[in-house]
């Protein structure tokens, strides 16, 4: 074992303790701020599987997140005694459907075409969610109790307390972020990365682009739909807010802000992002400009994310670059 990755598996060990001892640690005002860094640092992660892994730059990411969180809301609301864990599940089906559905179109594409047909894509399913009132709630948005979890050692797990719903947000973040981390290291993730270097080339040495950018397409859309199941269990409420072009602006600021192409840079930004809003936003109710000027500073002193800013000794998984296969 070399001597950086025994450096890594220390480092990763503490933030794990660290993260289990959170609740003990913060109020629960600080936890639920944990609690939304974590499910928006999976989105934004899911993000950079387009933009740092797959060169793919959307402007529809957000129907993703929506269609799962509404579809977590359909499960519980519609069928008795749903399983929590199922219910997540479900809804990041939903979102992965829903990402094969536009991906079969928009794949194709590339560069600003891309870019305006997803952003076309998110206009078109938001404007069904608007319409279709009798089952979203339309702008009034629509809300559930969420099930609580019943373990066969542990027992009932009372999901309106905020420890338990961090946990259970804790656990389905980190395997989801293991699974992607295990899939970009896989032969597959060659692939993504040799389409993203030169599709031409990708194409005459025998890849099929299509499906490999399709593939990576429905994988974002299903961890994008898992963070939005976690976010409607963590709201109990969700609207046409989780599925509009602010909140895809929003995950592209997360993404950029920690920065694109390392593996964890974006979670990073998330915290960073959630945080600084929610600080300014107590001072003025200009918080936009401020937020603004931060992208501004970042665009000229560190356009490539906080995460550059991090000595390289002390980087570790946060900074592995947006080469899959294990290179880094």
């Amino acid at each position: 074992m070399t001597t950086n990755r025994f450096r890594n598996i220390i480092f990763g060990l503490i933030i794990l303790i660290l993260l289990i001892i959170l609740p003990y640690i913060l109020s629960e005002v600080q936890l639920n701020m944990a609690i939304e860094i974590a499910f928006f640092g999976l989105f934004a992660v899911s993000y950079n599987l387009l933009l740092g892994y797959g060169g793919l730059l959307s402007f529809g990411h957000a129907a993703y997140f929506g269609t799962g969180a509404y579809f977590t809301v359909f499960a519980c609301k519609f069928v008795a005694g749903m399983p929590l864990f199922l219910a997540i599940l479900i809804g990041g089906l939903g979102g992965g459907i829903m990402a094969v559905m536009v991906g079969f179109f928009c794949v194709r594409l590339s560069g600003t075409y891309f870019a305006l047909l997803t952003l076309a894509f998110n206009q078109l399913i938001y404007s069904i969610a608007l319409k279709w009132r009798i089952l979203t709630g339309g702008d009034d948005g629509i809300g559930f109790d969420k099930p609580d979890i019943h373990l066969p050692l542990i027992g009932k797990l009372d999901m309106f307390s905020t420890p338990n719903v961090y946990y259970v947000t804790l656990i389905v973040v980190l395997i989801s972020l293991a699974l992607l981390w295990f899939f970009l290291r896989t032969p597959y993730g060659n692939t993504i990365s040799c389409v993203k270097d030169n599709e031409e080339r990708a194409e005459f040495i025998g890849y099929n682009v299509f499906r490999s950018k399709l593939t990576l397409f429905t994988m974002a859309g299903f961890f994008a739909g898992i963070a939005g199941s976690l976010f409607v269990i963590f709201a109990e409420f969700v609207s046409l807010d989780a599925i509009g072009l602010p909140m895809s602006t929003e995950i592209l600021f997360m993404t950029f802000i920690g920065g694109i192409g390392s593996f964890l840079g974006p979670v990073l930004g998330a915290g960073v992002f959630i945080y600084f809003t929610e600080w300014v936003s107590d001072i003025t109710e200009h918080w936009e400009f401020f937020l603004g000027l931060l992208f501004v500073i970042l665009i000229l002193y560190a356009n490539k994310g906080l995460i550059s800013l991090i000595p390289t000794k002390l980087k570790g998984f946060w900074g592995k670059k947006a080469t899959a296969g294990g290179q880094t």
